[in-house]
């Protein structure tokens, strides 16, 4: 080579415009990450919680959800793109959905007496399989298994961008093989209400806890409920444990095919549910294709555009704004 690009040192320069989303390990901005001649491409950036940068085992989780998603490239995951340590603080820089998060749509429709139409619900759902089926069956550069299960699979990590293309996002406390630090230690991980018994009986999991889970997805979907109510953390655990389900919540005219896909997603015993991600979205795509016709990301665009029009206008809540945002340099 006729330069040494192993001395070559860049610099991302992010511009932070507004708090997306906070959760218990760290905060999601929108950002503006730009370059050389006038080069921009807008980006979401996650940042580790500050008082948890000094924590080293949250810190190395932080760190390897980065390394274990930026080999994960498929339409249905959030792309990571970068990992960036500066001033004490780690950040995620990664794929900007512009959308909304599915727990979003459902608590709107929800609050209208709305619920997703079915055959979108399916799509959703078969979508999101086909992100996870990916995922499953990722192998490291020798050709071994990673063996990455999501663990939290729930409406509030599965983001519909504007152009109708669910994304499956937050691989914070997904298990894989290669994957040496999590936050198990006897404690449950995850969301109560899309637990899986296994997992809320903190026993080994796998593929298929990311299954059960998405059929609680889907049954929310279908049904404008989760698959359970609790008033507790507590409480939630203790239903999951017990695969406790409120199969009447679901509509009296459900397609009986329908249900049998629920039923098999959501059975208490692991050997009874579908054999695979992939196994679990070709039974959806069945069943919303087996006509001739059915539902495509435009379809799901369309939707959104009657329901969620403010989506498509740049208008933003004055809540969500940071204030006065200044310009923030980050050297790596």
């Amino acid at each position: 080579m006729s330069e040494d690009l192993g001395k070559v040192r860049l610099h991302t320069n992010l511009r932070f415009i507004r708090e997306i989303a906070a959760g218990a390990m760290g905060t999601v901005f929108e950002a503006e990450d730009s370059g050389a001649e006038g080069f921009t491409k807008r980006v979401a950036v996650k940042r580790l919680h500050p008082e948890l940068s000094k924590k080293r085992p949250f810190v190395e989780m932080f760190i390897q959800e980065a390394k274990l998603v930026a080999d994960l490239v498929h339409e249905n995951i959030v792309q990571i793109y970068q990992l960036i340590s500066a001033g004490g603080k780690h950040y995620i820089l990664m794929e900007y959905v512009h959308g909304m998060p599915l727990s979003h749509m459902c608590r709107v429709l929800n609050a209208t007496g709305q619920r997703v139409p079915n055959n979108l619900a399916i799509f959703i759902a078969a979508r999101i399989a086909r992100g996870l089926s990916y995922a499953h069956s990722r192998r490291d550069n020798e050709g071994r298994p990673l063996q990455v299960v999501h663990r939290d699979i729930c409406p509030h990590n599965v983001l519909i961008n504007t152009e109708g293309q669910p994304k499956i996002t937050d691989f914070g406390i997904a298990l894989a093989a290669n994957r040496a630090t999590t936050l198990d230690d006897g404690a449950v991980c995850g969301k109560g209400p899309y637990m899986s018994p296994e997992q809320a009986a903190v026993r080994e999991v796998d593929f298929r806890t990311d299954i059960f889970a998405l059929g609680t997805v889907l049954f929310q979907l279908l049904s404008g409920t989760p698959v359970r109510q609790a008033t507790t953390m507590t409480q939630a655990i203790a239903m999951a444990r017990a695969t406790v389900i409120d199969w009447d919540a679901l509509p009296a005219d459900l397609p009986d095919d329908q249900m049998a896909i629920l039923r098999r997603a959501l059975a208490a015993d692991r050997n009874d549910r579908f054999e695979s991600a992939d196994v679990f979205g070709k039974a959806l795509e069945y069943e919303i294709y087996k006509g001739g016709y059915g539902p495509t990301i435009q379809t799901l665009e369309e939707y959104l555009r009657a329901e969620f029009p403010y989506l498509y206008t740049n208008e933003r809540p004055i809540s969500e704004r940071l204030g006065e945002i200044e310009r923030t340099l980050i050297t790596t």
